[in-house]
């Protein structure tokens, strides 16, 4: 377990890359914070354009912590600060300290515990951010959530759906009976700290992965034990219903296809990021991407989209034999 001399260094960080394009000190800067690896920056530059072209306002400073950037995604965030007047931190993390912190989907990565020490990080910034997922789009007033009072927690969050909290709360053995998705978090630092929240993540290093059923969720739930300010899920969520902040957390991808029309509204604001466009609705035609076809075929085929059904039918029959013999 990390001491609190160790945590002090503050020996995470490998490299800072500033990209300032206004002063650093201004009093109303919102601070907003990522944690992605290299393959998702396009998905945190959507959600970056979808928030201010929606609060042209207000002053930002972005802070994205990652394990590793390549120079086209380097240029790309230096597009985003010139483009937007903003100021944006990338942070070339340590991974090594994060190393036996459990794994438990393949296809995740560790940099979903960077969170954890962001708090200490962004101290000398700023008293309070926002914790973002990248896979989210903001379609309104972003200080909705920035100037919500936090009546003394260390954070606020949205509640998972009430069918994954009855199975969260019960699988973890959670005694509050509550369980917040931790894709998006207000938080407070001088009450993060004072409750040595990281510390506490930090000591499950180690832990069994099958006392869990996700990652760094979990543990943070764990932490907490519902002792934080939940808020309203239009704050955090996938229904239209008065939505402040689209969370794109289920299966289908809206860079993968567009079936809906916040796909269509994560599309638009891509185009107007510095990443390509994808003007293909259609699924990528990789083995990977059958059950894609399939969800599609069966959509076409409720809309009598005869033609349709059957060009996504062809497409699943081939993806997914493919995918078979890759031995998936």
């Amino acid at each position: 377990m990390f001491s609190q001399e160790e945590f002090s260094k503050n020996q995470f960080i490998e490299k800072k890359i500033p990209f300032e394009v206004r002063s650093i000190n201004e009093e109303n800067a919102i601070h907003i914070a990522f944690n992605i690896d290299d393959k998702f920056f396009m998905q945190m530059g959507v959600t970056v354009v979808s928030i201010l072209e929606n609060n042209k306002d207000k002053c930002f400073s972005f802070h994205v912590f990652c394990d590793g950037i390549s120079d086209d995604n380097l240029a790309k965030v230096k597009q985003l600060a010139e483009k937007y007047q903003q100021n944006f931190y990338v942070y070339i993390m340590d991974m090594k300290p994060f190393q036996t912190f459990h794994i438990k989907t393949k296809h995740f990565s560790r940099v979903t515990y960077l969170r954890s020490v962001m708090p200490k990080i962004l101290k000398p910034l700023t008293d309070k951010y926002l914790y973002m997922d990248a896979d989210m789009l903001c379609v309104g007033d972003i200080s909705e959530i920035t100037s919500i009072d936090l009546e003394g927690y260390p954070f606020a969050a949205a509640s998972e759906t009430p069918q994954a909290v009855a199975y969260k709360t019960s699988f973890l053995h959670q005694k509050s009976g509550k369980h917040f998705n931790d894709g998006l978090m207000w938080i407070d630092i001088a009450e993060w700290e004072k409750e040595q929240i990281t510390e506490k993540i930090f000591s499950y290093q180690g832990a069994d992965p099958r006392r869990f059923s996700g990652q760094s969720q979990d543990i943070m739930n764990l932490v907490l034990d519902g002792e934080i300010k939940f808020i309203d899920r239009r704050f955090n969520g996938g229904s239209d219903k008065g939505i402040l902040i689209y969370h794109f957390c289920g299966r289908n991808k809206p860079w993968h296809m567009v079936i809906s029309e916040r796909d269509k509204l994560w599309r638009h604001y891509l185009d107007l990021s510095p990443w390509p466009s994808l003007p293909d609705p259609l699924p990528p035609k990789e083995p990977s991407h059958y059950y894609n076809y399939k969800l599609l075929m069966e959509l076409a085929w409720r809309k009598k989209e005869i033609i349709k059904t059957f060009e996504c039918m062809f497409w699943y029959s081939i993806l997914k034999i493919q995918f078979k013999l890759m031995g998936k």
